[in-house]
């Protein structure tokens, strides 16, 4: 059964364990659609980056209850079903409904809870201060650099005073930046026919912007990470950010 209620900020629809929010994010949500039918892009195992900032923040469990997890662009639930698994309420957002799909099921399948939702990650349906820890692995770079900071906003919003977050964001060194069409300052449109990322808008970053773009969260940290492939002829950068409110 369907049911659909109207107000003056969104309309949802419920579905099942689903919410899907009214927003301006259906033609990029048509494109990861399409990428999630294909078992390439609903990797089985959790990125160990996200393993260890996990790990590391068990200690929300205790000094937040309940501790509040949000998985931003959670795709087929991989992180959301790990966090749900060490102990966090869960929650995760995607444009793609056919990815959440996905995530429903693997979040079944291990016998556990968690609440998904279709939106855009420059409105998230949630109260200020109502999450412990929140995710975006590989998400915010997709858009302009307005963009990214609206999401960094919506994230910083949502934290609880001494709430943590981990951003995976493509650096100026990665194998795609300035292959396309220049949008602004670090931003193309791709052009590349060697990546699923063909025609989107992505936003890069230097190691100074970083400062800069998370200038309002309290603490800040950052690594590099870079993975080589075709025999060192490509380099996927990305920066792994560690924040807290």
């Amino acid at each position: 059964m369907i049911t659909a209620t109207s107000s003056t900020c969104n309309t949802w629809v419920h579905i099942s364990h689903f919410v899907v929010y009214a927003l301006d994010m259906f033609d990029s949500s048509s494109h990861w659609d399409h990428l999630h039918e294909s078992p390439r892009f609903r990797p089985i195992y959790p990125n160990d980056h996200v393993v260890r900032f996990l790990m590391s923040s068990r200690e929300l469990l205790v000094k937040y209850h309940p501790a509040r997890f949000l998985d931003i662009g959670s795709g087929a639930g991989r992180h959301t079903t790990l966090a749900a698994e060490l102990g966090f309420q869960a929650f995760g957002i995607d444009l793609s409904f056919v990815g959440l799909q996905h995530a429903r099921e693997r979040v079944l399948a291990a016998n556990l809870h968690a609440s998904l939702a279709q939106a855009s990650m420059l409105a998230l349906p949630y109260r200020d201060c109502s999450f412990a820890a929140v995710l975006s692995y590989g998400v915010f770079y997709y858009g302009t650099a307005h963009e990214m900071r609206q999401a960094l906003a919506e994230v910083r919003r949502i934290l609880v005073n001494g709430g943590r977050a981990f951003v995976v964001l493509r650096t100026t060194d990665d194998y795609r930046f300035g292959k396309g069409l220049l949008l602004g300052h670090n931003t193309f449109q791709l052009n590349i026919s060697d990546t699923n990322e063909f025609h989107t808008t992505q936003h890069f970053l230097a190691a100074d912007d970083i400062l800069v773009y998370f200038a309002k969260f309290g603490q800040v940290s950052f690594e590099k990470t870079e993975t080589t492939f075709g025999n060192r002829s490509g380099v996927n950068s990305d920066w792994l950010i560690t924040v807290e409110k």
